[in-house]
């Protein structure tokens, strides 16, 4: 397998990743709600029509400690994406039907200080064409992924994945494709999809705090294991919106996958701590930005041709997912 795809998947199935008069829409009008005294409850709201655009951007810096080198090979990267949901339909058992479309891609890495990529979705270049991974996330760009939530707002089931799957196929080699198809799978989409599993189940004012586990399967990760405790920690204004400061800080773990094929590459274990902040816009009933900060350790375990290699990847990553705007 091509070693620098090979980071390129293992990094990137860790990170963790959403127009009228004016180009933010509602984001941009002043708030009309007022904090109450007491509790209030913090629920998504998904209006029938309405269109939300996010981008999200994951900086990273790590260092892999390769048997039979010297020193650690050092990376730099840089990974955004842009993409919209559109609320399409009111379910009877009170879910929505919702669908996601990635609008953008960009993607800039150096290993050892050296270039390694630097692909925008936006701006077209020569490279492109003979880059491999700059190529697959061309094929990413455009694709549709539609949500069936339940009236807790938790995904039942999920259609175009296939869809995507063929995409990255169409034309590229197995070998090189199969790590990254491995990550963009049901866990991946399904986390894309979890805002609503931090926020409360009851109601809550400044102070209040509360766990959240979550767990998704995560193609060669195995399964990801997620626990946060959040803290309520005030009313304060963002932008032009009135939104709840929610704290939280917790740990990022793996249950490797016990039954993964010996050959190609699989991730034995994975132990992290994350921080970091979201507002919420009760008025809205969204997210309106989330900054997470990650140190992280990785062991990655590689095989081909009947041996065995084992890679440690210590990294520290800061994922920023902004709301764009509300229509």
């Amino acid at each position: 397998m091509n070693k620098k795809l090979a980071f390129l998947a293992a990094t990137l199935v860790v990170s963790l990743s959403w127009m009228g008069c004016n180009k933010s829409g509602k984001l941009s009008e002043p708030s009309t709600f007022t904090p109450p005294a007491g509790a209030v409850e913090l629920k998504l709201k998904w209006p029938v029509g309405e269109r939300i655009v996010h981008d999200m951007e994951m900086k990273q810096t790590s260092e892999f400690n390769i048997p039979g080198q010297a020193g650690p090979m050092k990376q730099d990267m840089t990974m955004g994406q842009g993409y919209d949901l559109t609320v399409l339909k009111a379910l009877p058992d009170g879910g929505h039907e919702v669908e996601m479309e990635f609008l953008s891609a960009r993607m800039k890495m150096a290993m050892g200080g050296k270039a390694m990529m630097d692909y925008d979705s936006t701006k077209k270049s020569v490279a492109d064409k003979t880059d491999p991974a700059a190529g697959i996330f061309a094929k990413i760009v455009g694709s549709k992924i539609r949500y069936f939530l339940n009236a807790s707002n938790e995904v039942e089931r999920l259609e175009g994945i296939d869809d995507l799957m063929n995409r990255l196929s169409s034309g590229g080699q197995a070998a090189a494709i199969a790590p990254l198809k491995s990550m963009f799978g049901e866990g991946y989409f399904k986390q894309m999809m979890s805002q609503n599993r931090s926020l409360p189940t009851n109601a809550v004012q400044p102070g209040d705090t509360w766990p959240v586990h979550m767990e998704f399967p995560m193609g060669i990760m195995g399964t990801m294991v997620i626990d946060h405790n959040f803290t309520f920690q005030s009313w304060e204004k963002h932008g032009q919106r009135q939104c709840a400061r929610l704290d939280f800080q917790g740990t990022v773990k793996n249950k490797p996958d016990l039954d993964s094929k010996p050959t190609g590459m699989s991730i034995s274990g994975l132990d992290g701590t994350t921080s970091g902040t979201s507002w919420f816009d009760p008025e809205l009933g969204t997210i309106i930005d989330t900054i997470i900060n990650q140190d992280m350790n990785m062991v990655m375990n590689m095989r081909a041709a009947g041996s065995a290699q084992s890679i440690t990847n210590q990294m520290h990553q800061v994922i920023t997912i902004k709301l764009i705007s509300v229509k």
